[in-house]
Order: C-alpha cells, then structure tokens, then sequence
C-alpha cells in the first residue's frame, strides 16, 4: 500500500476514534459537503418559492377585494379586509410554534400588518359617524403597536419588533399633528425618539432592523434642527449639528449615520454658498471651493467607514 492509503486509513481510524464526520473534515478542509451544498440549494429554493407564493397569495386576495368592492356592503368589506388580517396573524401565531412552517411566519406577519390596519380604517369608515379621521388613525395604530408589541414579547421576533416601531411612530406624529405641533418640534421629538430606539436596539440580537430607523431618525432630527435655525445668527448649529452625528456613526458603528450626516453637510453647504454667493462674482470660485470640499469630505467619510465603522460591521452582519 502507498503513502496515500496509508494516510487515508489513518485519517478514517482518527475520525472513527474521536467520532469526527465527513462533514465536520470537510469543512476543516475548506471544502464543502456535497449533501450539505445540496441542501443549502434546496433551501434557498424553497424559500424562495415561499415567498412567490406568498406574494401571488396577497396579490390574489389584492385583487379580488378591488374586483368586488362595490358589490360589497359594509359588513362585507369589513370582514374581507380586517378578517384577512387577523386570519394571517393568526396563522402566523401558528406557524411560529412548529419549525417546519416557520418560514412562512414572516410573510404572515407582513400581511397582517397590511390588512389589520386597513380593515380597521374601512371599519371606521363603513360605521363611523364622521369626524376627524386622525382619531381614527390614533386607534388604528395605537392598537397594532400594542398587538405587535405583546406579540414581539412573547416570540422576540425581529419583524415584530420592526412592526411595534413603526406603528408607534405613526401613532405619535398622528397624535402631535392632531395637537397642531409646530413641524420642527414634531421632527426633532420623533426623530430623536427614533435615533434613540435604534441605539436601544442595535445593542440586542435584533440590530438587523436599525438602518431604516437610523436614516429616519436622523434624517427628521437634522430637519428640525435646520428649520429652527435657518436664517437666525446660529445658523451654524446645523452644521455642528450633522458634525455631531458623524461621531455619532463612529461610536455606533452605523454606516447610515455616516451617510445622512455627510449629505446633511454637504447640502447645507451648497444651501450656504448658494444664498450668500450666488450674486457676486465669486460665485464660480465659490462652486470650485465647493466641488473640493465635497471630494474632501466624501474622502473622510470613505476613511472613516473603512477605519472605525467597518471595523465592527465585518465581525456583525446586518448592522446599520
């Protein structure tokens, strides 16, 4: 027997001694299981067609509510909407206690957070009796952030907790829009509230769903600051303001953060050199200052993405 059947026999008496198998040495190897390469296939295939039908299921019942809405009355139309919607949370409940249906509990969630909502507005509409349709909207969405809310504390589901946010946030610029907030007050309170709830959650499993919440967090909180000093002595604040969120990107590790504070600051300089330097004949130097001050700073915000903030978004999948 050669080198190579000897080597062999003793790689199999190892692995037999030590109960290691043909998977766990391939993958020491670098090299990937047959089986386990075909599984992996069939399960993005599956998934996949999980979610073409879901979107065909939705699509369906989409269009057979359009088809015959007018031939419904207001108990039917009631019942095709808000009955769909707590058919599909209910059967999402269902799925997520067996792990052979689980994924389809997304999806589930996802219709119910689109026909819930919906069913309770036509409700409102079919047999209310008129009146200011925020408060409508006030009940709509404080209830479905309840519902989520409850239901993401006894499944800790990334989506829930997606959900619970956002009806949250409707329910609250409802609310502020019905007490006739000044709009600035109404970003800088939402949009902090945001920035806050996404730095809450980026510290928890359920980080995945932080970027959405970080570019509107910031986003409103640097418009409402703007609006607040436009035009006055402080004007400046805003830069200082979308400078402060650069660090804050930094500390928190968020790319989007970056982004929204680099956009900011470069549109407020443009905004600046047009309003003061648009008449004068400096106008043009002005422009070229501009344009290397833009490749200056997109040159920061490429250093600071790869030397702090990507430090730990490759050790942290999903990170915002």
């Amino acid at each position: 027997m050669d080198g190579r059947g000897r080597a062999i026999e003793e790689i199999v008496t190892l692995a037999r001694q030590h109960q290691v198998s043909a998977v766990e040495i391939a993958a020491a190897l670098g090299e990937e299981h047959a089986t386990t390469a075909e599984g992996r296939r069939r399960g993005v295939i599956v998934r996949v067609l999980g979610f073409i039908g879901g979107t065909f299921i939705f699509a369906g019942i989409g269009v057979f509510i359009a088809l015959q809405w007018e031939s419904m009355n207001s108990a039917a139309r009631v019942v095709i909407t808000l009955g769909s919607g707590v058919s599909a949370f209910s059967a999402a409940l269902l799925s997520s206690r067996e792990a052979r249906f689980d994924k389809a509990t997304t999806p589930l969630f996802l219709m119910a957070a689109a026909l819930q909502p919906t069913g309770m507005l036509v409700a409102f509409d079919e047999f209310g009796s008129g009146g200011d349709w925020r408060l409508a909207s006030l009940a709509t969405c404080g209830t479905m952030a309840l519902q989520f809310g409850a239901t993401f504390r006894a499944l800790s589901r990334s989506t829930l907790l997606f959900m619970c946010i956002l009806f949250t946030f409707l329910f609250w610029w409802t609310l502020f829009d019905l007490l006739n907030v000044d709009n600035e007050i109404v970003a800088l309170v939402i949009g902090g509230s945001l920035l806050l709830a996404a730095m809450g959650v980026d510290r928890t499993p359920h980080r995945v769903i932080t970027p959405l919440w970080y570019f509107l967090g910031a986003t409103g909180f640097l418009y409402g600051v703007f609006d607040m000093v436009e035009g006055t002595p402080i004007e400046m604040v805003f830069l200082m303001a979308a400078a402060a969120f650069v660090y804050l990107s930094v500390t928190q590790h968020s790319r989007t953060l970056l982004f929204v504070a680099t956009a900011a600051i470069l549109a407020y300089t443009g905004y600046f050199t047009s309003e003061h330097f648009a008449d004068s004949v400096g106008w043009p130097i002005a422009l070229i200052i501009f344009g290397i001050f833009m490749i200056g700073l997109s040159a920061l915000a490429f250093r600071i993405d790869r030397d702090y903030v990507r430090v730990r978004a490759k050790g942290t999948p999903g990170l915002g």
